[in-house]
């Protein structure tokens, strides 16, 4: 059957819908002047002491990479280095570190509907994603300068490129096939770097999907 919406014009639709949240998110952001709370204000105390370490690098000294990775006491760093850039240039307040989420949106919206299309097609897929910028659980925590909505973003991209690998066809190209893999395995450290919780989310499809290859012997996806 034919689809109604073609992957072309699928991503210019995704693209209007991760635009639209964008704006009225901002729009939000510009009439709220509440005083973050105890969770925020510590997390953005993390990304301000990740923004003064990297005014003054030492990209050849070992030291500085150890105390780099050092400095956050709980919780892997990925989140407060992303922010870096956002408050170098936008500014030091709350607002501009809110601006990472805009790419944590785009990473979720994109994972969401690649699932769509690799499982079904791409209206399904459009309307994953579009559930995921009405959604109120996701909604609340995208205004809010926590790791609940990047968890839930970047576990989405991980899943996606497990998917994506496979379901990876038998006619694929065998370096395809690989390549992919090697996006699983990108996609699953830089999970780990943002919260190790990540795992409990992976652990279950990864299993899976290792329990179905040595059941059907095939050894070289087993590689």
């Amino acid at each position: 059957m034919k689809q109604s919406v073609s992957r072309k014009q699928g991503l210019v639709i995704l693209g209007l819908i991760w635009l639209a949240g964008v704006l009225l998110d901002r729009f939000w952001f510009s009439l709220d002047h509440s005083v973050p709370d105890w969770d925020r204000a510590d997390y953005l105390n993390g990304a301000l002491n990740y923004y003064k370490a990297l005014q003054t690098p030492a990209w050849l000294d070992g030291q500085w990479w150890r105390q780099l990775w050092l400095m956050s006491p709980k919780i892997p760093p990925l989140t407060y280095l992303l922010t870096v850039p956002f408050l170098h240039f936008f500014g030091l307040s709350q607002d501009a570190a809110t601006l990472v989420m805009v790419v944590f949106t785009a990473l979720l919206l994109g994972s969401v509907y690649s699932l769509g299309v690799i499982l079904f097609d791409v209206s399904v897929g459009l309307w994953a994603a579009l559930l995921c910028q009405l959604m109120p659980g996701l909604y609340v925590y995208r205004l809010q300068f926590l790791l609940d909505f990047p968890l839930a973003a970047i576990v989405s991209f991980s899943f996606c490129c497990l998917t994506l690998w496979y379901f990876s066809e038998e006619k694929t190209p065998p370096l395809v096939q690989w390549l992919r893999a090697i996006a699983w395995g990108f996609s699953l450290g830089i999970a780990f770097l943002l919260k190790q919780t990540a795992l409990f989310f992976l652990f279950c499809p990864l299993v899976w999907a290792l329990l179905q290859i040595l059941k059907n012997r095939q050894w070289e996806r087993l590689g």
